[in-house]
């Protein structure tokens, strides 16, 4: 086990007693942690809540102590302070199962020779080709990157990408995008406080949580996310693959057309 293991290890062992599902602690207990374990402490003391919250999976000795059906989790509860919080096993990985749509590739070239990591190839990717559009069927606007903000509550948040939108109704929308890479595992801590701070700082907009992921083949997955049941819940999913247009054919033509959800009767004219 890494020094980050051990610490947050030690942490949630100070604090928790059989039959616990919520257990809070401090920043300043990575201290205590550090000096019990003798261990060095890294520079950035966020970075450990930020492993187990977005990177990494939560040592053995902590996820022993869930039940079946259950997992532990973190979450902001304010300035510098955390909790573990025992909550529904929720898994959202793309469903190999599903059609892929073909969409002509409209990324700059200059663009994807220079993005660098997967994160940042995948953000451009979807907003160059208007993946956002697409898939909620509104038009949207990127708003900005990487939008660090505090929570009330939670704390300090950063929001992979957020946008804008408007449908043909009129209605307004504030979408929160999460990215993740190859092999990365899309979780539920940063859509929960996506969707808290857009209550927070745009309440005259309807919040839509969206997170997007690199499949091994290299197939966009795009997820809407949303609340059910005091969970976090795929409400809908769908997959892209950006292609020269001469590779989209007649039968993907065909395809698309029949698998379409008419959301109005279709009349010849």
């Amino acid at each position: 086990m890494n020094r980050y293991g051990r610490i947050i290890e030690w942490v949630f062992n100070q604090g928790y007693h059989d039959g616990d599902e919520v257990v809070f602690f401090e920043r300043s207990d990575f201290e205590r942690a550090a000096d019990a374990l003798q261990c060095k402490l890294p520079k950035n003391l966020g970075d450990i809540v930020y492993s187990f919250r977005f990177r990494g999976d939560m040592p053995e000795s902590i996820t022993a102590h869930a039940p079946s059906g259950k997992e532990w989790m973190i979450r902001g509860e304010g300035k510098g302070r955390y909790s573990f919080r025992l909550v529904e096993a929720v898994r959202i990985r793309p469903n190999e199962t599903m059609i892929v749509t073909k969409i002509p590739d409209a990324t700059p070239e200059i663009i994807a020779c220079s993005a660098l990591g997967d994160e940042q190839a995948l953000l451009a990717l979807v907003r160059y080709n208007r993946l956002i559009d697409i898939f909620l069927g509104i038009t949207a606007y990127s708003l900005q990157n990487h939008l660090r903000t505090t929570v009330k509550g939670v704390g300090q948040i950063e929001i992979d990408e957020i946008y804008v939108g408007v449908d043909r109704f009129g209605v307004q929308y504030i979408i929160p995008v999460q990215a993740k890479g190859h092999g990365d595992e899309i979780g539920i801590s940063q859509p929960e406080q996506d969707l808290q701070a857009c209550a927070e700082k745009w309440p005259q907009m309807q919040p839509r949580s969206i997170a997007v992921q690199f499949m091994d083949d290299g197939t966009i997955a795009l997820f809407e996310l949303a609340w059910q049941d005091e969970s976090i819940r795929v409400a809908r999913e769908s997959h892209y693959r950006l292609v020269p247009s001469d590779e989209i054919t007649q039968q993907d033509r065909n395809l698309y057309r029949l698998s379409s959800d008419w959301s109005e009767p279709q009349y010849e004219i």
